[in-house]
């Protein structure tokens, strides 16, 4: 195994300059994997912390052989597209190369990028697609025709991707899978793919698969938690990414209508698997929770009606005995379909094997059918477990708005129906019923922290909040079950500025702080500006209200959010500066991260105000009451580290290399007059402070 004199000469051999922090992190990663612990770093941007945490990696699993122990799969876990593309197209390659496979004594290395099964075509739902809508058919028949030349099968490889419509219909899916017993196992895109992971060194996820892993038990689609190390690069999007994942919701009405496919189901198994009773006995739960759906809208809908809302959505704070007990009989019924549907799939997948009548497409559509049932009687399941927990700690957020499919749908006038017009016509209005924890901790901590066993490495370029890890580590369940380590930055942030100017008017005077925002662009901040500047924002409101009050001459220097796709705009405003062209780009949140304009692409960043965050989300609002009922401040627990992490990384857009230099324009004078300005201006980088 190398030691710092060996890793050095191994960077100098590459042509890298050596950093220190980047070879701290390369040791402190192996040491944390040879205790078996958990480690949370803070890795500021042109630390390389990817190369970092690789080579740790590597370098642990070394370690282990030499042990006489056997390498252990490094799953490495991003919250984006782009990082994965980095780490399989870049980094992972460079490694390769410069451990040097050729090389006496070099490991080898192989990895791969998983995706989503979802992410890949079901050969057998598409050979069997079957649609009125001619516009579908014909789209899925072209489909078929570039399979069969020369079409991998995974989504995301399609020049022109398909509609959604299509994609519903053919997306490959566990619950309908027949694995061996399909005619197109052996080609079959995702079983293809899947089938070397675990012979694979490395493994990029994203957030969400790793999380859908987790949900599914261990083993269920990454190697097992004995053989596997985990590395969760931006780790600052886990806690939010978790409540995604165990979350759920379900329309009450709408529900019916696979709720009574079980007849069709039935019907389409072989006889020797319906046993009378069986189907006398489902057919009474398909009626009770026909039953139940109906009565439990019956209830909601006149307490969403007369309760007060926002964005047409009701939170759910309390049920009656009468709702719960209904909602209990919903979730009886549901556990009745998880435990049938369940049980028929052994059932059927031990007929196929046997049976010399049944072959191929005659058992498909009937698996197809199951695994549909299977799946939505699962999220049925989870929706109403969550919904009857009434008294966790903290609780769960439960919420209600009308269901989408309403949307556009007309009258025979051609008309929109409105909610009384379908009332009226003894059809009841729809609504989708939602319920998610509000903090992923103790999920995270049963699932992921208590089962791991030989640690996890968890880093972000941002990851503590007013200068701690505290927010972070309380957020996924990992306060004093992880150490942490915060690496100096390589990047000369005193050679950049900081300002920030005396505005007359605060950003809560909205209209006001919008004219006062352009009038200093106008007359002061872009006026002139030789090179490129971004000017971030908060909403969406406040950049076009900014923009529509720019005199002509700056509008035309302007690229605006949402008129072309983010690529586009950041390739045209480097076309405009390389042109010796100034150019502006007025973005919202996802330009406060991952965008990188080095040099003159990026001299001057204007921060329209303070990112605070409204609780506006029924999961931000019920944790924020929650708080409050056990007398903590919502601010300060959960509104002043968000702002201090968001603003962080909105500064960070500025330097991205160290011979970046520019300045930052913060037009919120709060910094300077409220209490929380010095522990916000103390957390971020040492920016030179412009008096």
């Amino acid at each position: 195994m190398m030691n710092e004199k060996e890793l050095k000469a191994l960077f100098q051999s590459a042509g890298l300059s050596v950093r220190e922090s980047q070879l701290n992190m390369v040791n402190a990663v192996k040491s944390a994997l040879i205790n078996a612990e958990n480690l949370v770093i803070e890795a500021p941007t042109a630390t390389g912390k990817s190369f970092a945490y690789l080579l740790g990696a590597i370098l642990y699993n070394q370690y282990r052989e030499s042990k006489g122990k056997e390498k252990l799969n490094i799953i490495v876990s991003t919250a984006t597209v782009a990082l994965q593309e980095q780490l399989i197209h870049k980094d992972l390659p460079f490694i390769q190369s410069l451990i040097g496979e050729d090389k006496k004594d070099a490991p080898s290395l192989s990895y791969t990028l998983a995706k989503g099964r979802s992410r890949y075509l079901c050969p057998r739902k598409l050979h069997s697609f079957d649609s009125s809508d001619s516009a579908l058919t014909e789209e899925a028949e072209k489909l078929d025709r570039l399979y069969q030349k020369d079409w991998s099968g995974d989504f995301d490889d399609l020049e022109v991707p398909i509609s959604k419509a299509l994609n519903q219909e053919i997306y490959n899916s566990s619950n309908a899978c027949s694995f061996s017993r399909c005619e197109y196992y052996k080609t079959c895109p995702f079983l293809t793919e899947r089938a070397g992971l675990r012979n694979q060194d490395i493994i990029v996820v994203n957030h969400s698969l790793l999380l859908a892993h987790l949900n599914l038990g261990d083993g269920a689609i990454l190697p097992a938690f004995e053989k596997s190390i985990y590395i969760i690069d931006e780790c600052h999007h886990l806690p939010d990414k978790a409540l995604d994942a165990f979350s759920a919701y379900s329309s009450l009405i709408g529900s019916q209508k696979w709720v009574n496919d079980v007849d069709k189901l039935l019907n389409a198994l072989p006889q020797k698997l319906v046993e009378k009773n069986m189907r006398e006995n489902w057919q009474l739960i398909k009626k009770s929770l026909i039953e139940s759906l109906t009565a439990f809208q019956q209830m909601l809908h006149p307490l969403y009606q007369s309760a007060t809302k926002e964005d047409a959505i009701w939170r759910i704070k309390s049920m009656s005995d009468e709702m719960l007990e209904v909602a209990g009989s919903i979730k009886k019924a549901a556990d009745y379909y998880v435990k049938e549907c369940e049980s028929l799939k052994r059932k059927l997948e031990d007929f196929a094997e046997t049976s010399d009548i049944h072959k191929k497409d005659s058992l498909e559509k009937t698996f197809t059918q199951l695994g549909f049932l299977l799946e939505r009687s699962q999220n049925l399941q989870s929706l109403y477990t969550l919904l009857l927990n009434t008294n966790s700690v903290p609780p769960v957020a439960k919420w209600l708005q009308p269901h989408a499919s309403l949307e556009g749908k007309e009258t025979d006038k051609g008309q929109q129906k409105r909610p009384d017009d379908l009332l009226a016509h003894h059809q009841f209005e729809d609504y989708d019923l939602h319920a998610s924890p509000v903090e992923a901790a103790s999920l995270l901590k049963k699932m992921f922290w208590g089962e791991v066993q030989h640690g996890v490495i968890l880093c972000s370029a941002t990851v503590r909040s007013l200068g701690k890890f505290d927010r972070f580590l309380n957020a996924t369940g990992l306060k004093n079950n992880a150490k942490t380590l915060l690496l100096p930055s390589p990047l000369p942030y005193h050679n950049s500025t900081l300002s920030i100017p005396d505005m007359r008017f605060m950003p809560q005077a909205q209209e006001d702080h919008i004219k006062e925002t352009a009038a200093l662009l106008n007359e002061q901040y872009l006026k002139g500006h030789p090179d490129g500047a971004l000017v971030l924002f908060t909403s969406i409101y406040a950049m076009e209200r900014v923009y529509s009050l720019l005199s002509a001459e700056i509008k035309r220097c302007v690229l605006v959010q949402g008129d072309r796709s983010k690529q586009m705009m950041i390739a045209l405003h480097k076309k405009k500066i390389d042109s010796f062209k100034p150019s502006v780009i007025f973005g919202v949140d996802s330009f406060s991260e991952g965008v990188d304009l080095a040099g003159a692409y990026l001299t001057r960043l204007i921060i329209h105000k303070l990112p605070f965050q409204v609780p506006t989300n029924p999961i931000d609002k019920t944790r924020s009451e929650w708080l409050e009922s056990i007398g903590r401040k919502p601010f300060m627990d959960i509104s002043l580290p968000q702002a201090s992490l968001k603003l962080t990384q909105m500064v960070g857009r500025l330097v991205r290399q160290e011979t970046d230099v520019g300045e930052i324009i913060i037009l919120d004078s709060r910094l300077k007059q409220k209490f929380y300005g010095k522990a916000l201006l103390a957390g971020l980088p040492p920016f030179a402070i412009k008096k």
